[in-house]
């Protein structure tokens, strides 16, 4: 594989394209996103193992994902079959779970890193929703998940696409990244503005209609999920425009 170096410019043509899919697939690109949390929130809603058995699944969903993306991008109709590709009993299976392990094992050792590290919770009980995660806890997790996420952001494309073992593909992730870390940050802060901005400014109009919380949270969860489409769309015409496969095409 080669790594293509892009200016910084570059992350916001990834937006760009990444809003390009979306309204290509306005309906059918969501759900594959639905699919997608469902494979990582429902196994860790398990008490123990759950965040093991989403970290395992994770490699596996970011792949099926990407897959639904490459056929919106291919003029295909995406369907849930992307996310069974692969599960399909092939040499790059056995890798990508190999990959979902070392995911998993890093993810709890980022949560005990966390709770060994972390502020006291206030009044000695746990948080029970992201909004009352002290800001300085919070930090810390996203500080000691931003090598996981570098390691993981392009590792599993890299195994189910192209049959790279997982040690070489979390290299390979790690150094895509660092040699692109310009665009990465301008992909982050753009997306960060584009589902801030636009949030604010829909709750700030929805707030002068709809006087219920309850309400408001419902109408505001199809615009939650578009802006994620969109970020998570992104993410194949980065992969993309990073990688260059001299070998051979991705399956």
């Amino acid at each position: 594989m080669q790594i293509n170096i892009l200016p910084a410019g570059a992350g916001l043509s990834w937006l760009r394209e990444g809003m390009r899919l979306f309204g290509r697939q306005p309906i059918g690109l969501p759900a594959m996103v639905v699919l997608y949390l469902m494979m990582l929130i429902v196994p860790a809603l398990l008490p123990v193992i759950g965040i093991a058995i989403s970290g395992v699944l994770a490699p596996f969903a970011s792949v099926g994902l990407l897959g639904a993306c490459r056929d919106v991008a291919e003029g295909r109709m995406p369907t849930p079959l992307a996310f069974s590709q692969p599960f399909r009993p092939t040499p790059a299976r056995a890798q990508m779970l190999q990959l979902g392990i070392i995911n998993a094992i890093l993810l709890l050792v980022v949560a005990t890193l966390a709770a060994l590290l972390g502020p006291e919770p206030a009044g000695g009980e746990a948080p029970q929703s992201l909004h009352e995660v002290p800001l300085p806890a919070l930090l810390l997790q996203v500080l000691l998940y931003l090598p996981v996420m570098a390691l993981m952001w392009f590792a599993p494309v890299l195994t189910g696409w192209h049959g790279i073992a997982p040690a070489k593909a979390m290299f390979g992730s790690v150094v895509a990244c660092w040699r692109n870390l310009g665009a990465m940050l301008v992909f982050g802060v753009a997306a960060g503005v584009l589902t801030l901005g636009v949030s604010v400014a829909a709750v700030m109009l929805l707030t002068s209609l709809i006087s219920s919380r309850d309400v408001l949270s419902i109408v505001m969860a199809p615009l939650a999920l578009v802006l994620m489409t969109i970020v998570q769309a992104s993410l194949y015409p980065m992969y993309r425009a990073v990688f260059v496969d001299t070998a051979r095409e991705a399956p």
